[in-house]
């Protein structure tokens, strides 16, 4: 179908230009934390169009909103083949965020009217993802071409969704600008955030600490496609499970992952983090995507309000990992990212799952 063509494509493009970010603002010169605040605010401004276009997509079309989204992103990305230093690839990584951040809540939302699997549509991003990181993988570290390529994947994303049809949604008697939804569901979005932000941190010096580990850039785009292969078979499987299980087990599973990371003395031995890893994301991400939109009438809201906890949590990550890496070493930030996650299961086991589901 067009629709998963498009999360495939769109995961793709997104990746192509977001795997060497770090090693490129570095050529230019970039501190450990300008780095972190290069990568902190593309999850900045992915925030705050999640959350304004995930409102405008229960409000009225999904399908105009989704298309929106990927022209955009066709212009926004292309424009990451002027950065010449860290304050225009700032800028020009603020754009693409923004622009990443339209489409995502109402793809879920018409996925979700279609009635169709959730775990599976999410499944074919993290396809996307392994796809993106194994072609940066190979083109390596020239930015130009992998910043060309990823907006002619978004060129082919606004093709493909130009030809689905708009389909009728229930009309919302709702406020535009209202919490409610994020306030009724607390437990599960902040939980999210705390697990994501000690992740985000890893993620944001993690092509910087492979090459430490002596991975080159081919070895560095296999290395991070192991995530999303693994997430594209463990996704497609969840189906059976229940919302709350798939959630604490992503907790548990964050923590041992990341805290083998910090002990790998090598690049290889980084690669069974990934596995764990990449089961823990897919367990969290499912059940939590699937409890709120299953949870709450406005379902592009609730959904993009995962991708805005994912871009808030993106800010102070990136801020986060870059300092820790500055001040005590790389191995810090994966240790910070398991006491995170540990957070976020006590935050969760407190105030989620079943007080999300009352309060609905």
């Amino acid at each position: 179908m067009r629709i998963n063509n498009v999360q495939f494509l769109s995961n793709m493009a997104n990746v192509l230009s977001l795997l060497f970010i770090p090693v490129f603002a570095a050529s230019f010169g970039a501190s450990y934390v300008e780095i972190g605040i290069i990568v902190g605010i593309y999850s900045a401004t992915t925030l705050l169009s999640s959350f304004i276009f995930g409102r405008l997509a229960d409000l009225h079309h999904l399908r105009t909103v989704i298309l929106g989204g990927f022209g955009c992103a066709v212009a926004a990305f292309f424009l990451q083949v002027f950065a010449t230093d860290p304050s225009t690839l700032m800028l020009a990584r603020a754009l693409a965020g923004f622009s990443v951040g339209i489409h995502p809540g109402a793809l879920i939302a018409y996925v979700h009217y279609q009635k169709q699997s959730l775990g599976r549509f999410i499944s074919l991003g993290s396809l996307g993802w392994m796809a993106g990181f194994l072609l940066a993988g190979v083109i390596g570290v020239r930015m130009g071409l992998l910043f060309g390529l990823s907006s002619l994947f978004y060129a082919l994303c606004f093709l493909q969704a130009f030809r689905l049809k708009e389909i009728e949604t229930p009309h919302l008697n709702i406020p535009y600008f209202s919490l409610n939804t994020l306030l009724k569901n607390s437990g599960t979005y902040f939980s999210l955030f705390l697990r994501h932000t000690g992740a985000v941190g890893v993620w944001t010096i993690f092509p910087l600490y492979l090459r430490e580990l002596g991975a080159d850039a081919f070895w560095t785009g296999v290395i991070y496609a192991i995530n999303p292969a693994v997430q594209f078979l463990i996704m497609r499987r969840l189906d059976p499970f229940e919302n709350e299980k798939l959630i604490r087990a992503g907790y548990l599973l964050s923590v041992v992952g990341f805290i083998s990371y910090a002990l790998a003395s090598s690049y290889l031995y980084v690669i069974p983090g990934m596995l764990v890893v990449a089961c823990s994301w897919s367990s969290l991400y499912v059940g939590s995507t699937r409890q709120v939109v299953e949870l709450n009438p406005d379902k592009a809201t609730a959904a993009g309000l995962i991708n805005s906890m994912i871009g808030a949590a993106g800010v102070l990550g990136a801020i986060l990992g870059g300092g820790l890496s500055q001040l005590f070493g790389f191995r810090s930030t994966m240790l910070g990212a398991a006491i995170f996650s540990i957070s976020g299961l006590l935050f969760y086991k407190t105030l989620g799952g079943a007080a999300d589901a009352r309060d609905n």
